[in-house]
């Protein structure tokens, strides 16, 4: 990946959009309308500062507070936090694409809720025989515990030497303990400090291409699988001789981590044999410890994957997701002691919006049901779910869109050929993306800021197409799967489904390659791979 170099320096309109961005949702805090009343000279001698390089970061003021385990904030004065969001407003895009799409955590548009899907979606298409264990590794502090050396290292191979390399300097060595957390370039940090693992891992450290590691580890794996033997698949396996289980290592080595999932800290891996797993969970915190000084917590376990994942407030299973008991425990407390104080149902959810937004993206009716939120809350849920974007469709219609795409080498009874009927695009509820706008700036001159909108879904409404079947004059006859009647028989009624995606190429095909008259027409939507290994799709 190519370093950034600096762009052109930061403008009035620049720091002006940074501001906005940073005092959103804060403008009722003392120190930010101090700084409002005199906005435009604190952001031009901001602006000044980044010019000339003069600013140094002013002493932080830390703040304990606890959350499971304390933490140590690092408080920056406004001034502080602007200059630092001006800084970073044109390259921060760039910084969070260093770290790969499996590590979605604190990019903007992404974050949790991006986690969130990755690893539900992962799970609802994935048989528990096809990935039955799972590993969850976190770090100890991580923040605190970041090397400034390693750090510092981080920091050239992604930017080129200038002016913002420099900055990312000042701010690694102005906290006396790790990175100050706190701040946004804080996030940032986290995240490139573990990229150069995130790529080893999902390559299995490399050891394939190491003669001496791959004898070494294929060894303990062969060991593993003969002290751990247990069910009569495992005896079978030993019965094929050791020749076969290190080809079935080797496999694996080749294949790589395909199910890696890192969210700051905290690390997932699945994998169906468990053994091998043993071995990716030994080598991870070898080189995390060895490498990274990484301090990763002890209470980590290989565990099969129907116990449920639990990771940021939820267990995932196969087929549902809930919230954590600490999460229902600290939920229902702060409900009933709201209803004690006289609240009534609708003033609880305002007060607790962001705790019960947190657990709508979960099976949680039940849970509603027992703090007695259901009535208010349970029908938002309700109505934000069901967006049926074809009229005379039901959500029982809906079908990931996973699951319609044709993969390389899938073989299944359903080939992945469509017949497209309708399509849509409209605005996304969840996701965000940054388009580029010119407005002016105090001088009247235009600016190029970016400014964050509602990004957009294709909404396609289709039938499976089982068959083809070519008549007498060359025509292609379509057989269709069918509607099921009560006791599971086919109908004479052709099924239709409809799904979301958000994928650019495909919108982009949807506006540009073909029209609704020339609907409906047979497709298949093939999965393609990028050079980078990242996935993407188009409409063949």
């Amino acid at each position: 990946m190519r370093r950034l170099k600096d762009k052109q320096d930061a403008t009035l309109a620049i720091a002006r959009a940074a501001y906005d961005t940073f005092s959103e949702q804060k403008h009722h805090r003392s120190n930010v309308q101090e700084f409002e009343h005199d906005l435009e000279n604190n952001l031009k001698v901001i602006i000044s500062e980044i010019i000339s390089e003069d600013w140094i970061p002013a002493e932080y003021k830390e703040k304990i507070i606890y959350e499971k385990k304390e933490r140590h904030l690092a408080k920056a004065p406004v001034h502080d936090h602007v200059l630092e969001a001006t800084t970073l407003y044109q390259y921060e895009k760039a910084l969070y694409d260093y770290t790969p799409w499996f590590v979605p955590a604190v990019k903007p548009g992404l974050g949790t809720h991006a986690m969130f899907r990755f690893l539900r979606n992962s799970l609802y298409k994935e048989s528990q025989e096809e990935n039955m264990y799972y590993f969850l590794i976190d770090g100890h502090h991580y923040f605190p515990s970041i090397d400034h050396k390693l750090m510092i290292n981080a920091v050239v191979r992604k930017i080129k030497d200038g002016k913002l390399r420099r900055f990312c300097f000042k701010i690694v060595d102005s906290y006396y303990r790790g990175i100050p957390l706190g701040i946004k370039i804080a996030q940032i940090y986290g995240q490139i400090y573990l990229a150069v693992f995130d790529r080893a891992a999902v390559k299995f450290f490399d050891i394939i291409n190491d003669t001496e590691k791959m004898n070494y580890w294929t060894s303990r794996y062969i060991t593993a699988r003969i002290l751990t033997a247990k069910t009569q698949d495992d005896y079978n396996d030993l019965a094929k001789g050791s020749q076969y289980l290190a080809d079935k290592f080797r496999t694996y080595a080749e294949e790589g981590l395909k199910h890696y999932l890192r969210f700051v800290d905290g690390i997932i891996v699945r994998h169906k044999d468990k053994a091998f797993l043993h071995i990716v969970l030994e080598i991870s915190i070898m080189i995390l410890e060895r490498d990274f000084h990484f301090t990763v917590n002890k209470d980590y376990n290989i565990r099969p994957t129907y116990t449920g994942i639990r990771i940021v407030g939820y267990v995932f299973y196969h087929d549902h997701v809930e919230v954590s008991k600490a999460n229902k425990k600290k939920n229902a407390r702060r409900v009933q002691k709201l209803k004690k104080l006289g609240y009534n149902e609708e003033q609880i959810r305002l007060k607790m919006a962001s705790s019960l937004g947190y657990i709508k993206h979960a099976n949680s009716i039940n849970l509603l049901k027992k703090i007695g939120m259901e009535k208010t809350l349970g029908k938002i849920i309700k109505s934000r779910r069901l967006n049926i974007p074809f009229e005379g469709m039901s959500s029982s219609d809906k079908v990931l869109f996973s699951e319609v795409c044709h993969k390389s080498n899938e073989n299944g009874s359903w080939n992945k050929k469509i017949q497209l009927i309708d399509y849509d695009i409209e605005e996304s509820k969840i996701e965000k993306e940054k388009i580029t706008v010119q407005v002016q700036d105090s001088d009247g001159n235009p600016q190029s800021v970016e400014k964050e909108v509602a990004g957009r879904v294709l909404a396609i409404k289709f039938k499976k197409i089982l068959n083809t079947i070519e008549n007498n004059d060359g025509d292609s006859i379509y057989v269709f799967e069918k509607l099921k009647d009560a006791d599971g028989h086919d109908t004479l009624i052709d099924a239709e489904f409809y799904a979301f995606t958000g994928s650019r190429i495909l919108i982009n095909q949807a506006e540009t390659d073909f029209t609704k008259a020339d609907l409906p027409c047979p497709t298949v939507i093939q999965e393609f791979r990028s050079k980078s290994g990242k996935s993407f799709y188009k409409f063949t």
